[in-house]
């Protein structure tokens, strides 16, 4: 994993930086820095920086891979990340304990046969009115398949259609979807909007490479 996904350098730090806080954090979050946020997953910690930027004070995580937990620790200050598997840190926490538990990149990791109990699991560690925010490959994609066939990890892609039933399924409510931004080339963007209407699919369902997803326990 390590020679998979090497040590972000500051230009890919800058960028997760400004995607986490603007797309994520800023519309999402509450302004209460005091509520309990946990990233599962959460590699070299980038988000957790963010919500630390962001004046969160109490966020903490889980990640199998000892250097990254490692270099969140001593390049970023976050010492609040176990190295530990995700189902042995979520099942370890009382419920009710999170107000938010985010995944980017990680469900699809997950056993098939796993993934239901996980999403429950992550819906009974969240308070009433908590969060779960979740990024998958996306499957309704040609481009999220792509990135499904570059990782030999990852055990499957989530269509729309899935991942919305999937939270449902675990309980979660006033589920609201999101898409990975396009391709900032306008030329691009307009032959792929021309494709897309050409065989009846939505723009952003067709030419996005991961789904987002934000589930809420009522």
């Amino acid at each position: 994993m390590e020679d998979f996904y090497p040590k972000p350098d500051e230009a890919l730090k800058k960028r997760r930086l400004v995607e986490y806080t603007t797309r994520f954090i800023e519309p999402l979050f509450p302004d209460d820095r005091t509520i309990r946020i946990g990233d599962i997953g959460c590699g070299y910690g980038l988000f957790l920086d963010a919500c630390k930027r962001s004046g969160y004070t109490h966020i903490e995580g889980a990640e199998q891979t000892e250097a990254y937990v490692t270099y969140a620790t001593q390049e970023l200050g976050i010492s609040s990340i176990e190295c530990a598997d995700i189902f042995t840190y979520l099942e370890s926490k009382k419920d009710a304990y999170f107000d938010i538990i985010t995944a980017f990149n990680i469900v699809e990791h997950v056993k098939r046969d796993k993934v239901q109990y996980l999403l429950s699991l992550i819906q009974r560690k969240l308070k009433k009115d908590g969060m779960f925010l979740m990024e998958v490959p996306n499957a309704d994609s040609p481009l999220g398949i792509h990135t499904y066939f570059t990782d030999l990890t990852h055990e499957f892609a989530f269509s729309r259609k899935l991942a919305v039933m999937l939270l449902k399924n675990a309980g979660l409510t006033d589920i609201k979807v999101m898409y990975q931004p396009m391709r900032k080339n306008v030329l691009i963007k307009i032959a792929q909007k021309i494709l897309a209407k050409v065989v009846g699919f939505d723009y952003q369902l067709m030419f996005s490479g991961n789904i987002i997803l934000a589930g809420y326990k009522k």
